[in-house]
């Protein structure tokens, strides 16, 4: 009978623990959740400022082009310019390419294997991805504190202050090794509550009839012109 009090006792302490665990991982989860929510909306927002300084590097270059052969006053400050904003724009995109896996992967070998293989691919692929942004992070770093020490300019007209342009492709950098991370521990969340689906949704990159699919629905999304 003490035996049998002891035994209930011990399955009773499991279950309890059991739903603490499960009720801490669902709390977890909706945090993320709402955390990703915030990460993707700061990172469409550093895509389009990225995008508008490319736009704005356009028309400075154009604005230069005319210059010199309508009003033929000679300036060059288009290609610093530019140089600054391909290297801002694109850093400062990184991490919502990586949101909307339209980062580019070659998946010869692994489109022919099995879904359990294929899963530890892409989180692999995914923890790659971020040791690299890590890395560059950390050499942006290095960067941008030399810069700064020594209080460099650009040899050039304009006389940039070499920590500005820096710093702001360190803070791209920086943020897509953030979101790396970030996209890592929603997988490593999804795993422990058990939910193979969402931690393949994360990973998983599209194939091509997923970007076929997509395709043909924005092209019925689009209003019909009539003639």
């Amino acid at each position: 009978m003490r035996h049998r009090v002891e035994r209930n006792r011990r399955q009773g302490r499991r279950r309890r623990s059991k739903r603490a665990v499960g009720y801490r991982l669902r709390q977890g989860a909706f945090v993320m959740n709402r955390f990703h929510v915030i990460v993707a909306a700061i990172s469409l927002w550093m895509a389009r400022i990225g995008g508008l300084m490319l736009v704005g590097s356009s028309v400075v270059i154009t604005m230069e082009i005319l210059a010199r052969k309508v009003i033929h006053i000679p300036f060059s400050v288009g290609t610093e310019l530019s140089s600054y904003a391909l290297a801002i724009s694109a850093s400062w995109s990184f991490s919502y390419a990586l949101l909307h896996r339209a980062h580019v992967r070659i998946d010869v070998i692994r489109n022919w294997t099995p879904p359990t293989i294929r899963f530890c691919l892409d989180v692999l692929a995914l923890g790659s991805l971020g040791g690299v942004a890590i890395i560059l992070a950390w050499f942006a770093w290095d960067t941008v504190d030399t810069s700064w020490t020594l209080s460099a300019r650009e040899n050039t007209s304009l006389g940039t202050l070499l920590v500005i342009p820096q710093g702001l492709w360190f803070i791209g950098l920086t943020w897509f090794a953030f979101v790396c991370v970030e996209q890592l521990a929603l997988v490593a969340l999804a795993l422990m509550r058990g939910d193979q689906a969402a931690a393949t949704a994360i990973v998983t990159t599209p194939d091509v009839a997923d970007e076929i699919d997509e395709a043909l629905e924005a092209v019925d999304a689009q209003p019909v012109i009539a003639r």
